[in-house]
């Protein structure tokens, strides 16, 4: 008998690339267009505004029988939108394509991006913290979501 849950993968970066590849398809239509969306964290920033896409934790659980386990995956994303230059505008902005990033996210409950086979039973951007952040010497006006994504998968296949 197939589990209802044999559909989830279990492997963080499978999450995380399926965050960058929905952000990646609807970077020019945020309020603020993006130049790029990477996995990992990057020391040197190419152009702004600019996501990096960060897998943090994976947490197990045993949740049901047989060998069920309920995965529980947060996901650093961080929004860097410029150099600071003046505070109140590029701190604003950050803090607008943030939450811009975090509605658009939360169209897409199961990350399914658009296709029929959802990766997650649910998952939600549960933080957004807005601030400065320095990469390769550089400060940069940013805002960081954290994604929190569950889904189930059995100990025998993952």
């Amino acid at each position: 008998m197939t589990s209802p849950y044999s559909i989830y993968s279990a492997d963080i970066s499978v999450i995380a690339q399926l965050l960058i590849d929905k952000l990646n398809g609807h970077a020019g239509a945020f309020v603020i267009p993006l130049t790029g969306v990477v996995y990992g964290d990057q020391n040197l920033v190419p152009s702004t505004p600019y996501v990096t896409v960060e897998p943090d934790t994976k947490t197990r659980e045993l949740a049901g029988a047989p060998n069920m386990t309920e995965n529980t995956f947060q996901i650093f994303i961080t929004v860097l939108i410029t150099k600071v230059s003046d505070t109140l505008v590029t701190r604003k902005q950050a803090d607008q394509l943030a939450y811009d990033i975090e509605k658009y996210i939360h169209g897409d409950l199961q990350l399914t991006n658009g296709g029929p086979t959802p990766a997650l039973i649910h998952g939600y951007v549960t933080e957004n913290t807005s601030g400065v952040v320095i990469k390769g010497n550089t400060k940069y006006q940013a805002a960081r979501l954290t994604f929190t994504g569950k889904n189930k998968t059995s100990l025998a296949t993952t």
